[in-house]
């Protein structure tokens, strides 16, 4: 990594602020202490593998999206960002250096975790990325879509807050439907699935953040539309 490169990348992160990586990073860093508490307290196989599913499919992926959310538009100098370069370059780069910080320390929570023998029922070591990636880059994406749309990171916050509260207590109603079961994020972490429901669910989950990725940038492609909103 060149010089220049690495200056912006530190004026970036000095833009972004200390909330938002704190928001994204705190999830995956408290889930490791409770399960390593857990795991020394001589808690039993299944509580172990539930807190470490919760801790990769849940926990991690809402605090990068709530995180992804509270940069939207939270640029004191947008109005010049706006003018010298293509804010949506901008945008993702911020969200980008948070989320990648995000899945570094899941990604180690995750081998941790295995290595601790606590572990989602039926995953083998390509859950490393498999259990958690899928449902950050979904929630992710979501949040970003929404906090444009809206023209608000509190109302995308909370929506996403409230999309993922939902499945969290609804997962019996979710299951036996298969278009909901594709976008479930908690599938395969309280019991074992059949491989082709795991393997649709983790497809169809990214192929959404992508899309709404997309969505996304296609609407930053006017991002004077986020001054003069609660994101701005």
């Amino acid at each position: 990594m060149n010089h220049s490169t690495w200056a912006r990348l530190r004026l970036e992160l000095r833009v972004v602020g200390i909330a938002a990586p704190a928001t994204a990073l705190v999830a995956p860093l408290a889930g490791a202490v409770l399960v390593t508490t857990l795991h020394a307290a001589g808690a039993g196989a299944a509580d172990l593998d539930r807190a470490a599913g919760a801790v990769l499919a849940g926990l991690a992926p809402l605090g990068a999206a709530v995180a992804a959310a509270s940069i939207v538009g939270r640029d004191p100098g947008a109005e010049l960002v706006m003018t010298a370069t293509a804010y949506r370059r901008v945008l993702f780069l911020r969200v980008g250096l948070v989320v990648a910080a995000t899945a570094l320390v899941t990604l180690l929570d995750a081998v941790a975790f295995h290595a601790l023998k606590a572990w989602p029922a039926g995953q083998g070591t390509g859950g490393y990325v498999l259990v958690w990636a899928p449902p950050m880059v979904w929630l992710v994406a979501l949040a970003v879509l929404i906090a444009v749309a809206l023209r608000s990171s509190a109302a995308a916050s909370g929506l996403i807050g409230g999309v993922w509260t939902a499945q969290l207590l609804m997962a019996r109603d979710i299951r036996p439907h298969a278009v909901l079961r594709a976008q479930y994020l908690f599938l395969g972490v309280a019991d074992r699935v059949p491989a082709h429901d795991w393997t649709v669910n983790r497809i169809a989950l990214p192929a959404i953040g992508v899309a709404a990725a997309v969505a996304a940038g296609l609407l930053l492609g006017r991002p004077d539309r986020l001054l003069g909103s609660d994101a701005a």
